[in-house]
């Protein structure tokens, strides 16, 4: 296993944990055993929490933003063989689906947005988390807006991204299909 294998191992145990437990859960022994490595490795690659956490902010939104660039390549190619209101409920689907499948992703985000909130030495994590989060439905809004003001794009993006949140911690019901392409349409 490479160095950089390990500290993916390393990060991706962090996202897990801090969804799993939230920010306390998160020590350098908890992510050692979380990842299946031996006691002491978190502390190689950080040898503090601080760094540990923001080098697992910066994972969490490459994570987010991989799976948006895939995203575009399947959207472009829907609008080019079915049309707008295919790509629509296709978007619809991913976000619905993707609440599920990725709910740990959506808890670790929440963990380190408060943790930005509180601790002025992660006064940065909120606004990167949430603008690699919000990158594919902005992605999608302005594509199919036709140069819609920024704001209602803002906005679309924020009530489609606080309804997601909300179902991810268990505040809310789960979005549906048709709840999405009806705010994805909004813009339209």
């Amino acid at each position: 296993m490479t160095a950089q294998d390990r500290k993916t191992q390393i990060l991706d145990a962090t996202i897990l944990l801090l969804a799993e437990q939230g920010l306390d859960g998160v020590t350098h022994r908890a992510v050692d055993q979380r990842a299946g490595l031996p006691q002491g490795s978190t502390s190689y690659y950080f040898s503090k929490k601080l760094p540990l956490l923001l080098a697992a902010s910066e994972h969490l939104a490459g994570i987010l933003e991989k799976d948006c660039d895939e995203l575009q390549v399947a959207f472009s190619d829907l609008v080019a063989k079915e049309g707008m209101d295919a790509a629509v409920r296709f978007v619809a689907e991913e976000l619905v689906s993707f609440t599920d499948t990725s709910r740990h992703l959506f808890l670790a985000r929440v963990e380190l947005t408060l943790a930005s909130a509180r601790r002025e030495d992660m006064a940065e994590v909120a606004a990167r988390l949430t603008s690699a989060a919000r990158r594919p439905l902005i992605f999608f809004l302005e594509l199919i807006s036709d140069q819609k003001s920024e704001g209602a794009v803002e906005t679309c993006a924020g009530l489609i991204d606080g309804i997601s949140l909300m179902y991810a911690t268990g505040q809310g019901p789960k979005p549906t299909v048709d709840q999405i392409s009806t705010v994805v349409r909004s813009v339209l």
